[in-house]
């Protein structure tokens, strides 16, 4: 079988570019959607991408055209398509820019299977209209549909929820469907093939941490709680600052963009640095150099119920000790690998890390040191691969 992804697999260079512009860069849409593309190669032997952009609508990203270019990276070929970037028009222009390749998908490229990452309506239509003509579709779901962001405006607000309407409609004609989250069975019952997996541990983070060497700390260095993600209270990141203010002689280090960055880098805590927005290889080796590694996400809200936070899998095969909070997302098979904050207030997770601290250095590195196996063992690329391939009927291959 020959696989096609459309989504948002384009070149690090690229996403170099997208991350100077945008306000809000989709850094782990950008890993994910790799660690995709190889887990598809390593299944079915071989992968070809179709990609857009993945930026904000403009006047956020400033720039209105995206043009139309193709790019190779090591023995995965692409071809990113041109696009308008207004709201509306940026919907339109990549389901024509899609229209414009069914020939080569049909014909040239002989695709028997279209895997979709994402909601992303226009994917959705196209992929409705190729399933029509005989390909077998699979959207991947990392996050809910319209998800509405504090940037929207009222224009912005009122077309996601039509648009999310549309979505739910057109995922329910799709062959098959992986999610990251198991509530993507409530929403989509009528699909009886389907692959849930909280996430895939990609091969670039591997590299990353494999060069990571942190400097030996000194014995009385204090306890240090790294975090790594979106700055926003939506992440938790308010109540992450109130529990810092409990615990003055823990220290917290955080990066990642978002609204919250003026309010960490204010100075009203002592305890707390903002490590700004760092690239792998430089935030592995602050993560390994930690003593806890924290996701602060609000369990309760709706985004959190549809994905799994993808630096989860990033922070345990570190092997140092995860604090999180109990989403839904999160697996049995991997339920074990994690520490849990079960009051999400900002007391309660000054509480959750004192009693991580009380456990010892030993025995978190032993706990974490046997996490580590198990997500190895269930999400590396080569699992997602036979997994993903055998979903679609096909026996997993060798790499050509």
């Amino acid at each position: 079988m020959r696989p096609l992804l459309l989504g948002y697999t384009v070149p690090d260079e690229v996403m170099a570019e997208i991350t100077a512009m945008d306000p809000n860069p989709p850094v782990q849409t950008h890993k994910f959607a790799w660690a995709l593309a190889r887990s598809l190669r390593e299944g079915f032997g071989e992968v070809r991408l179709l990609s857009t952009l993945p930026v904000q609508s403009y006047p956020l990203v400033r720039r209105l055209l995206f043009r139309r270019f193709a790019f190779r990276a090591g023995r995965i070929e692409g071809e990113a398509m041109g696009f308008v970037n207004l709201i509306v028009l940026k919907h339109l222009t990549r389901f024509l820019a899609c229209l414009g390749f069914t020939r080569r998908i049909r014909r040239e490229w002989g695709t028997d299977v279209l895997f979709i990452h994402g909601v992303h309506s226009p994917f959705l239509l196209y992929g409705w209209m190729m399933r029509r003509l005989g390909l077998d579709v699979v959207p991947v779901l990392t996050d809910p549909p319209g998800v509405e962001l504090a940037t929207d405006g009222l224009v912005a607000r009122l077309l996601k929820r039509l648009d999310r309407r549309l979505v739910l409609l057109l995922l329910s004609r799709a062959s098959a469907f992986v999610a990251l989250s198991p509530v993507w069975r409530e929403m989509l019952p009528g699909i009886g093939k389907a692959l849930i997996f909280p996430g895939i541990l990609g091969r670039d983070w591997l590299e990353a941490l494999a060069t990571a060497t942190p400097a030996r700390r000194p014995a009385d260095a204090p306890v240090t709680v790294v975090y790594a993600g979106g700055v926003s209270a939506a992440y938790g990141m308010d109540r992450l600052l109130d529990a810092a203010a409990r615990l003055p002689a823990v220290r917290f280090l955080i990066f990642g963009k978002g609204d919250y960055v003026p309010r960490v880098t204010a100075g009203d805590l002592a305890n707390v640095e903002y490590g700004g927005f760092v690239d792998a290889r430089a935030l592995a080796l602050h993560l390994m150099a930690a003593d806890i590694l924290i996701n602060p996400r609000p369990s309760g809200e709706a985004f959190a119920r549809y994905s799994f936070p993808s630096k989860l899998i990033e922070y345990v095969a570190t092997g140092r000790p995860v604090l999180t909070t109990r989403i839904v997302s999160i697996p049995s098979e991997i339920a074990p690998c994690f520490h849990y904050i079960d009051d999400e207030s900002g007391e309660g997770i000054a509480r959750a890390i004192e009693a991580l601290v009380a456990l010892g250095r030993e025995e978190r590195l032993a706990r974490a040191a046997a996490a580590r196996e198990i997500i190895m063992r269930e999400c590396s690329e080569a699992a997602i691969g036979g997994k993903l391939a055998a979903l679609c009927g096909a026996a997993p291959r060798a790499e050509a």
